[in-house]
């Protein structure tokens, strides 16, 4: 894994755009400690930061031209099937390769059969920029569901990229304003959408697609952009709504859904330097452990984090998952100061606004497992792709239980306040045991009202308000919800397109690159997506609950009484943090704010918000980090 940047501004000469791409490459020198490189060709220059996992020899150093001479690459990511696309290339087009990486397999697949054919025989994580020496033409890439990131800014007659936001904003300061409806956007589900940005100015390369910039038309250059995969549209031409349970059908699902786990993680496993995994005593971390062990001679190494407030920690889980599969495992419990330091770094991390909080562990969970190796697999995906969220299926319960209710006594029930009544009730039967209670009951009390499927999704989703002044963001709404398709599929798909490639994958991307490691993510690869689309819902939710089949595929490894437990996220105490350690730093972020965005921002809601949290009267802690996070990144960079 690696960073790449680039540029093509005609009035610059060599020297400077070369010394440009140099700043540029060293804002990202985390994301490729081991070399880097630079090309440039008639204005066009492009950098690459090296992290060494394939062929670590120099030979393999980027950016790297292809066989022919035309095409230069600059790559991030892993191809986990070019081996197998190598040998086609030897024996049907000649090849002749010089050494033994994924990133020269790709550029001479390209040039044998072209960029839109290449990226749909790919299997990986990957952004790219390609650069057509002789036709003056660039192509920027990214992989299906979006786990390598890349930003651009065109306008006019020059173009930058980058794989963070960071180097983009030292050139372009000047100009570059924020996006409103991005801010509001991320102050309701803590990450900026994965086809835009916090800045009107520069967007992202969207997942599964491909941007064409013909650098001839120098005075108006016109991205031009390409969907190379579809998987809201496979997920709709493949839906099975059929809740008949078929077991004969089931047990052919599931032999062959084992076998494609196994087969793709394997293959996801490839690397010439020392690999590790993330264990959290989770399904979908359990599963890739217990599929990676199976499949090697030697102990995998697993590594795991714990919190002191049993309501946070599965360490103890991870611990005993860890010995029945024979890992190495290390682990190591948090303190305060190890959060508290964190916090204080973000800003610096992660350079375009994101408040995620389980970020923080995922930092130090990174910081750990690089100090033993440099590539990491994880988990994540499971809940989107097998349908594991808690938003799924209560949402599907939803629908059962008040569907039937016409809207007008749903609104009725819920303006009459007799939900908020149980209140005490349910938070002293529950509140225990249920991580931000208040803010997840309040979600509940507006469920009753919902108008349709999308509606009530983002009831489940969002964390609700109105503090951008002006009129609402005009909101895109996917396909998806305009079908027959049940709730708990919709939802799925809705997450794996949004708030998969905008939180999940940004999170864990960043997180790991910031101590230079390289993080896989075997659940997403395509073939795993696109079998588990066609399944029936029946072999997905059961019982009121989620994952059915591959929970059922990790029971065959491990034992059904190490796995069953409540689930548990990946968080922080947030709301105790903000009202006592944080407490100072929020009211400072805030005030800031106030400075610089009263005239956007509505400020007595957001005191009326977080006096409400600092007296236990409505418990808000997400919406309060959201608003502190946006703060401390624009002081940082921005001020």
């Amino acid at each position: 894994m690696c960073g790449i940047n680039g540029s093509f501004v005609p009035r610059f000469d060599k020297n400077v755009s070369i010394n440009q791409i140099k700043h540029m490459n060293n804002d990202i020198s985390h994301r490729g400690p081991d070399s880097d490189g630079i090309f440039f060709d008639d204005g066009f220059c492009l950098g690459h930061r090296r992290l060494s996992i394939l062929d670590v020899s120099n030979n393999a150093s980027q950016p790297m031209t292809s066989e022919n001479g035309r095409f230069v690459i600059a790559f991030n990511g892993e191809i986990y099937n070019f081996q197998e696309i190598s040998k086609i290339l030897s024996h049907k087009f000649n090849i002749k390769f010089k050494t033994s990486s994924d990133t020269e397999v790709l550029v001479n697949l390209i040039q044998c059969i072209g960029i839109q054919k290449a990226l749909e025989m790919l299997e990986g994580m990957y952004a790219f920029c390609l650069y057509d020496i002789k036709d003056k033409q660039v192509y920027l890439a990214r992989d299906r569901f979006g786990e390598k990131p890349i930003y651009f800014f065109c306008k006019n007659d020059f173009f930058y990229f980058s794989s963070e936001m960071k180097p983009l904003i030292t050139p372009l300061k000047n100009q570059l304003t924020i996006n409103l409806d991005s801010l509001d956007h991320f102050l309701k589900k803590s990450y900026i959408n994965t086809d835009s940005s916090i800045f009107n100015e520069i967007t992202k390369v969207k997942p599964a697609t491909f941007i064409h910039i013909d650098l001839n038309t120098k005075q108006n250059l016109q991205p031009k952009e390409t969907v190379y995969w579809d998987y809201e549209d496979l997920c709709i031409k493949e839906n099975n709504q059929s809740s008949h349970f078929s077991k004969a059908q089931y047990n052919i699902s599931k032999e062959h859904l084992d076998n494609l786990l196994n087969k793709t993680i394997h293959k996801t496993m490839i690397s010439d330097v020392p690999l590790g995994a993330f264990l959290s005593g989770g399904y979908d971390s359990s599963c890739v452990v217990a599929f990676m062990q199976k499949n090697s001679m030697k102990k995998i190494k697993t590594f795991s984090i714990g919190f002191d407030d049993a309501a946070y920690n599965e360490a103890e889980d991870a611990k005993k998952i860890s010995s029945y599969l024979g890992t190495d495992h290390q682990e190591l419990y948090l303190s305060e100061k190890d959060l508290l330091d964190t916090i204080m770094n973000l800003p610096n991390i992660y350079s375009e606004p994101f408040a995620d909080s389980s970020q923080i562990p995922t930092i130090l969970l990174s910081k750990l497992t690089r100090s033993k190796v440099t590539v990491s697999l994880s988990g994540d995906g499971g809940d989107e792709i097998f349908g594991g969220y808690g938003r799924y299926f209560l949402g599907q319960r939803v629908k059962s239980y008040l569907g039937f209710l016409p809207y007008n006594l749903r609104k009725a029930i819920k303006s009459s306040k007799l939900i908020n009544l149980q209140k005490p009730l349910v938070k002293a039967l529950f509140g225990k045991s249920v991580t931000n209670f208040d803010q997840k009951f309040i979600k509940f009390e507006k469920v009753f009202d919902y108008l349709d499927d999308k509606n009530l999704f983002d009831k489940l989703a969002l964390f609700d308000n109105n503090l951008v002044k002006g009129p609402a963001a005009s909101v895109k709404t996917n396909l998806i919800w305009n079908t027959d398709i049940s709730y708990y599929k919709k939802a799925m798909i809705d997450d794996a397109i949004n708030y998969l490639p905008g939180d999940i994958l940004t999170k864990v991307d960043i997180a790991g690159m910031s101590v230079s490691l390289e993080t896989r993510i075997p659940l997403l690869n395509h073939k795993i997506a696109e079998y588990v689309a066609q399944l029936p819902l029946s072999f997905l939710y059961q019982n009121g609950t989620g994952k059915y089949i591959l929970k059922d595929i990790v029971h065959s490894y491990i034992p059904r009484g190490l796995m069953h437990r409540p689930k548990k996220g990946f968080d922080i105490p947030l709301g105790s943090y903000i009202r006592n350690e944080l407490n100072d730093y929020v009211s400072s972020k805030i005030e800031y704010g106030r400075h610089h965005f009263s005239d956007v921002l509505d400020f007595d809601e957001i005191e009326k918000v977080l006096n409400n949290h600092n007296n236990f009267k409505i418990e808000n802690p997400n919406l309060i980090w959201n608003i502190a996070s946006f703060f401390a990144w624009h002081e940082h960079y921005i001020k």
